[in-house]
């Protein structure tokens, strides 16, 4: 007796195509630029924070942009890094997000226990897989929080 297992296999969209190629290279370039690294490493971060902000969109727009119905996501220091590289370009930068989120995404440097437990990671990459673009775990799965202990609170005065 012979036994077949089918498996559905979904294609995994590239996370390039939520921009156009021109918008992609200047993310990238600017990361090899400025940040120094290669440009494969600079192309799989781009490629992360394009789904990181899909996402974020797509749940945005689930509770009809509500501010109110925020909803937090953390992402990663090194795809923190890349989205700070990229509000840098800032016309860059706002029509990517018009194009991938559907409105501006501020960058809001927080830390509490929402981010401290991992919650926020968890949902956001849940968020991530939900959208069908290619998720590279070893840009989400380092254990760290984006922000440090003292993010967003006022400076020590001596």
């Amino acid at each position: 007796m012979t036994l077949t297992v089918e498996r559905a296999v979904q294609a995994v969209k590239g996370p390039r195509e939520l921009v156009t190629p021109e918008m992609f290279g200047v993310m990238v370039d600017d990361v090899v630029t400025f940040d120094k690294v290669t440009r494969p490493y600079a192309e799989r971060g781009v490629e992360q924070f394009l789904v990181f902000m899909k996402a974020w969109g797509d749940t945005m727009a689930e509770v009809g942009g509500d501010p109110r119905a925020w909803v937090k996501f953390a992402p990663s220091p090194a795809v923190d890094k890349i989205w700070h590289r990229s509000m840098m370009r800032t016309r860059t930068f706002a029509a990517v997000c018009d194009m991938v989120a559907g409105r501006f995404m501020h960058h809001l440097p927080i830390m509490d226990e929402d981010i401290r437990s991992g919650a926020a990671s968890e949902r956001g990459l849940a968020a991530m897989r939900a959208t069908g673009y290619r998720v590279d775990l070893e840009w989400w799965l380092d254990g760290e929080s984006c922000c440090p202990e003292n993010c967003a609170q006022p400076p020590m005065n001596d």
